[in-house]
């Protein structure tokens, strides 16, 4: 045996050499390791849920705090969430919802082969998922770029005049907002008509061709929305340090490299983060809006019928149609939880902030 070998035999065992289960006395644990028997460790499962356990023991009072907002979350969130069921049931008002068979006449099916067989689901389809796509790809950076240009401002008085005047459509109601749409596009004293008729003698009825009005309503949306969507990515510009603005001065930066390099970096968490939430609409139509602005038209429909107002109307049919009308709303938050999931995986694959 060489000098080594003595050597290792002859050292102590310290505790932090020593396999230690969780929980496990230091001296149990060594005593253990010199008998050559180490007790089976824990899960790693079970360790996290001591540790949360211990966690919550240390901060019971706030999670206390927590407790009646979690409640009531639960009773208006997940508890009607039962009503899903309606999609698979053949409603009858008199049973109720837990009363009612299951399935028409044994076909718990019937309800999505009805609304998948619904002439012009597809287009209805279509037009839900082109509008979400116009309010993706315009809506949503407007309040970005307002967001940025009201950064520049350097009047503080002008700033927050800017910002007043910015956050006032969002507080108008859509009837509101359907009445001054119809004056600025209405045939005979529209604003719009008005001008053209001065400049080419002529007048759009604009009422009565459909193909104009995804991006009239998508214009709409933003100017109602786009100011009261900056107050985020605001407050995500005033929680960048002011000392890399000073630092890209000195390295010569202007505005615009400042802001490029600067800014828009520092706000990718928050552009991140709106990005997952707001791409999960994308299926979602805004009924209110549509509804409201071409009332239902019959002449708007071929690009402003979406699933919204198809639901409403078949709601009003009868009892019998929930179960179509639950189809649809559950399809809708399926496939708005998928592209959220998908949104989510490529947020943090670009290094920004993800949800989870």
């Amino acid at each position: 045996m060489d000098k080594k070998q003595l050597a290792e035999q002859e050292l102590p065992v310290r505790e932090e050499d020593t396999p230690q289960a969780e929980g496990m006395p230091a001296a149990a644990a060594q005593g253990a390791a010199a008998e050559g028997t180490v007790p089976p460790q824990p899960k790693r499962a079970v360790v996290k849920l001591r540790r949360a356990a211990a966690y919550i023991k240390s901060y019971w009072p706030l999670y206390l705090c927590l407790l009646p907002g979690f409640v009531v979350l639960f009773i208006f969130t997940y508890v009607p969430m039962y009503g899903i069921t309606l999609a698979f049931r053949d409603y009858i008002p008199k049973y109720g919802l837990w009363g009612s068979p299951w399935g028409v006449d044994g076909d718990i099916w019937y309800h999505f082969k009805t609304v998948f067989a619904t002439y012009g689901f597809w287009e209805l389809l279509r037009n839900t998922l082109w509008l979400g796509l116009l309010g993706l790809i315009f809506a949503f950076p407007s309040s970005i770029i307002l967001a940025l240009l009201i950064n520049e401002l350097g009047n503080r008085t002008f700033k927050k005049a800017v910002q007043t005047i910015s956050y006032l459509p969002y507080f108008l109601g859509w009837a509101i907002v359907a009445t001054i749409v119809y004056s600025f596009f209405s045939k005979d004293m529209g604003i719009i008509n008005n001008v053209l008729e001065n400049l080419f003698g002529v007048r759009v009825n604009w009422y009565g061709e459909a193909q104009w009005w995804p991006w009239i309503l998508t214009f709409v949306g933003i100017w109602k929305t786009t100011g009261w969507g900056t107050i985020t990515f605001l407050a995500g510009i005033s929680g960048i340090d002011p000392t890399l603005y000073e630092a890209a001065e000195m390295d010569g930066a202007g505005r615009w490299k400042q802001t490029w390099h600067v800014t828009i970096p520092g706000i990718m968490p928050v552009i991140g983060i709106t990005f997952t939430l707001t791409i999960a609409n994308i299926i979602r139509d805004d009924f209110e809006k549509i509804y409201t602005i071409t009332s239902n038209s019959d002449l708007l429909a071929e690009t402003t019928s979406v699933l919204g107002t198809w639901a409403y109307s078949t709601m009003l049919g009868g009892f019998r149609n929930y179960g179509q009308v639950t189809v649809v709303t559950l399809l809708q938050s399926i496939v708005g939880l998928i592209l959220m999931t998908g949104a989510n995986w490529l947020v943090k694959k670009l290094d920004a902030n993800p949800l989870w």
